[in-house]
C-alpha cells in the first residue's frame, strides 16, 4: 500500500509541475482539451475562433495571442497576464477578469468589438494608468486613473 501512495504522491508533483511549465502549444492542446491552464504561457498563440467557454486561464500568459473570434464567456482569466492582445469580435461576457494586466491596452478602444456584459473588473490595469475597482452602484465599469 506504502508503494501506491508514494507513486500516486509522485504522478500528483509531476502534472503539478508539468501544468506550470506548459508553454506553447502544449498548453493549447492542455487548454482544448481539458479547458483547464491556469498559470500556462500560451503567449503569441493563435486561439482565434475557439469556443473557450468557462476554461480556467487564471494567472496564464495569453500576451500577443490572437482571441479575434474567441468565446470566453465565464473564463477565469483572473490574473492573467493580456498584453498586446486580438480581440476583434471575441466575447469575455461574464469572464472573471480581476486582477488581470491589460496595461497596454486602452480601454476606451480595445472592448468596441468585444462582448463584456456581466465581466468582472475589479483590479483589471488598463494602459494610461487606469485601474478598476469594484462596479459602482449605478452602473459603469468603476474604472479610473490612479
Amino acid at each position: 500500500m506504502k508503494g501506491i501512495t508514494t507513486s500516486a504522491l509522485l504522478l500528483c508533483l509531476n502534472l503539478a509541475a508539468t501544468a506550470e511549465t506548459l508553454v506553447g502549444e502544449a498548453a493549447k492542446a492542455q487548454l482544448l482539451a481539458t479547458g483547464n491552464c491556469p498559470a500556462c504561457d500560451l503567449s503569441d498563440v493563435d486561439l482565434s475562433g475557439q469556443k473557450l467557454i468557462g476554461v480556467n486561464l487564471a494567472g496564464a500568459n495569453i500576451s500577443g495571442a490572437n482571441l479575434s473570434n474567441t468565446n470566453l464567456r465565464g473564463a477565469n482569466l483572473q490574473g492573467a497576464t493580456m498584453l498586446r492582445l486580438k480581440l476583434s469580435d471575441t466575447s469575455l461576457a461574464g469572464a472573471n477578469l480581476k486582477q488581470a494586466d491589460l496595461s497596454d491596452l486602452d480601454i476606451d478602444l480595445v472592448f468596441e468589438y468585444v462582448e463584456i456584459i456581466g465581466t468582472q473588473f475589479e483590479g483589471a490595469r488598463f494602459e494610461h494608468g487606469i485601474v478598476c475597482g469594484p462596479p459602482p452602484d449605478k452602473g459603469g465599469w468603476g474604472c479610473q486613473h490612479l
